[in-house]
């Protein structure tokens, strides 16, 4: 749709114009276009014309050449059968409106303002004489047009939309400046200020006690810049999209442009944010592993803040939103408040509570903690004999005086209810410890409410006796085992040192505390659905069998489909999942479509009333 294109142009720079739009026409473009004094030139060059005249009605429609013939004839001129001249052919448009807007002379032979043939006339002739050959001969004027220019197909409108994406940003300097500086501006500020050693001395890896701290505001960081980055992407865009509507461009193809330029904006963000960072803390050997867990937890920003950017229609309701999802991201966690001191009605022992699953931010820290702790280079060699003897230690020792209080309640409960209770946990701890240990054997259906007595009790305590002296050889095994890798450490004064220099560098006191939960305030077992729940020394405790995916906060290895595997892997994988589902969500616009279900809602609601 062209209004006046010709407007203030010389008559040669009208004629290019108008060849433009003439090429776009023949390749299968509907041109309309708006003209005031046309040259002959320009006149001929149109296929078809419509006159529209005052108050809207349609006089002509058709061959511009024919309409001068076509308004002779209706005033019955003498040369009504000539449209141009006979000599040099030009046609004179002018013709044609003053044929249209002829006046009536009055008796004295002087020009009036009333038109000879009115508005409301000419149209009842284009009705009678055009508007109905028009469209009994609609099949005898459709042509076959030949448009050498086909839609390119889904990588080449990729690469279209990438190029015109990356120049854009290139132009902007403030907003490149700002997003290539804002991650390490952010991690050296932040290392900066949790690098934490006591005045006078020297900076230790082991004795900074912000790291879980630091670790946290990784996340969050990463979180952070990967929603602002793209939280404007898509509505920025809404103007151009909606001009090329018409083309039917792939949709999936654009979305897919912008996830991946804004996936390579978080890689370098994050891998700057890293090298920083890591660099001024001095956390070695972890600078890959830091990178994929910011990384993943960055894209997975991204996919939400597109998700915001195509549902939404404002820029400041879009920052105002950032807010009310970041902030569950920091409270559900697990690092500001634990899991198992949340709501009871959302809390849980045993696992991490769904509404924590769904958070990003809980599998990123987990991520970064668990694989910091368990993988550093200090305790990598020693982790699973730490592991064995922490679990051994604690069935030898607190799960033992559990049960065997367990069992005095049962015998001493005077509520019927509560001996139920203690001989269920008896039942599901025996049958548990069983499948683990299938030598050590006992008969579970002894242990009922009714006839549970002394003798059962007896011969109950010296099965858990048998478990006792069992993971007490266990433990001094892979004690012995430990204390004979230690001796290579201890051969020389030199040796010692490095050793204990390995530790220092690699291992961060506080976060081994957060690992192993070693609050002397806290029961280590505790009962939930008649099962004791160990609460402490989370990191050497594996997900339950029963649980897919799901387990504690700071499990070493996660169950899938049966198998254990680390839970650096696993929960890098599920935040993969969790982004695979917000690119679903922002393919079909499905928060678009919920908030328009809820925009509705009240006049659904007032109607059905």
């Amino acid at each position: 749709f062209v209004d006046e294109p010709t407007s203030g142009l010389s008559s040669r720079d009208s004629e290019n114009i108008m060849d433009l739009l003439k090429e776009l026409a023949l390749k299968g473009k509907l041109v309309f276009v708006v003209i005031h004094q046309p040259s002959s030139d320009i006149f001929k060059m149109f296929d078809k014309l419509l006159i529209l005249d005052v108050g809207g009605y349609p006089i002509y429609f058709g061959n511009p050449v024919e309409s001068v013939i076509y308004f002779k004839k209706l005033v019955n001129q003498v040369n009504a059968e000539e449209s141009e001249c006979n000599t040099c052919g030009n046609v004179n448009p002018e013709q044609v409106f003053n044929i249209i807007e002829s006046k009536v002379f009055d008796e004295n032979g002087d020009l009036t303002h009333n038109r000879r043939v009115s508005s409301a006339e000419w149209n009842e002739f284009y009705k009678s004489k055009i508007d109905l050959n028009s469209s009994s001969n609609s099949t005898n004027t459709k042509r076959e047009i030949h448009n050498p220019f086909k839609k390119p197909n889904f990588i080449n409108q990729f690469k279209v939309f990438v190029v015109r994406d990356v120049l854009s940003k290139l132009s902007n300097t403030q907003y490149l400046a700002i997003t290539l500086l804002e991650a390490p501006l952010l991690a050296f500020i932040l290392a900066i200020l949790v690098r934490y050693y006591k005045n006078g001395g020297h900076y230790a890896f082991y004795n900074n006690k912000n790291m879980p701290a630091f670790m946290f505001m990784c996340v969050l960081v990463a979180l952070f810049v990967g929603l602002m980055v793209s939280a404007e992407e898509i509505i920025r865009d809404r103007k151009i999209l909606k001009r090329e509507s018409f083309l039917n461009l792939s949709k999936g193809s654009y979305l897919f442009s912008k996830i991946v330029i804004m996936f390579f904006i978080s890689a370098i963000q994050t891998l700057t944010f890293v090298l920083i960072g890591n660099y001024v803390l001095e956390i070695r050997g972890m600078y890959v592993d830091y990178w994929l867990v910011l990384f993943t937890t960055s894209c997975c920003a991204n996919m939400l803040g597109l998700n915001i950017s195509s549902s939404f229609n404002s820029v400041v309701t879009i920052y105002i939103l950032i807010p009310f999802l970041l902030i569950p991201q920091i409270l559900l966690s697990g690092v500001l408040v634990k899991f198992s001191e949340l709501n009871p009605n959302i809390s849980s022992q045993a696992v991490v509570p769904v509404s924590g699953d769904m958070m990003t931010s809980r599998w990123a820290f987990e991520a970064l903690a668990v694989n910091q702790f368990a993988n550093n280079e200090y305790e990598k060699p020693q982790y699973n004999f730490d592991k064995q003897m922490r679990n051994a230690s604690l069935k030898s020792g607190e799960w033992y005086s559990k049960m065997i209080s367990l069992s005095d309640d049962a015998l001493s409960a005077q509520r019927t209810s509560q001996k139920d209770s203690a001989i269920s946990i008896m039942k599901n701890e025996v049958a548990d410890e069983m499948n683990k240990t299938p030598k050590l054997s006992f008969d579970v259906n002894k242990l009922a409410g009714n006839s549970y007595n002394k003798e059962i009790a007896k011969e109950f305590k010296e099965y858990l006796s048998l478990v006792k002296k069992y993971y007490a050889v266990i433990y001094n095994q892979i004690s012995k085992s430990k204390d004979e890798w230690l001796a290579q450490f201890q051969n020389s004064d030199a040796s010692k040192a490095g050793f204990q220099e390995m530790k220092m560098d690699y291992q961060n006191e506080k976060l081994e505390e957060l690992m192993k939960n070693d609050d002397p305030m806290v029961d280590p077992l505790i009962v939930e659905k008649n099962k004791l729940i160990p609460t402490k020394d989370p990191i050497f405790r594996d997900a339950s069998n029963s649980n897919f995916i799901r387990s504690h906060f700071f499990a070493p290895r996660k169950n899938v489909f049966g198998n254990y595997y680390s839970t650096f892997w696993v929960n890098i994988i599920v935040i993969w999942m969790m982004s695979f589902f917000l690119w679903i969500t922002l393919y079909y616009d499905a928060l678009s479509k919920v908030l328009t279900f809820f925009g509705k809602l009240p006049t659904i609601l007032k109607s059905k009333k």
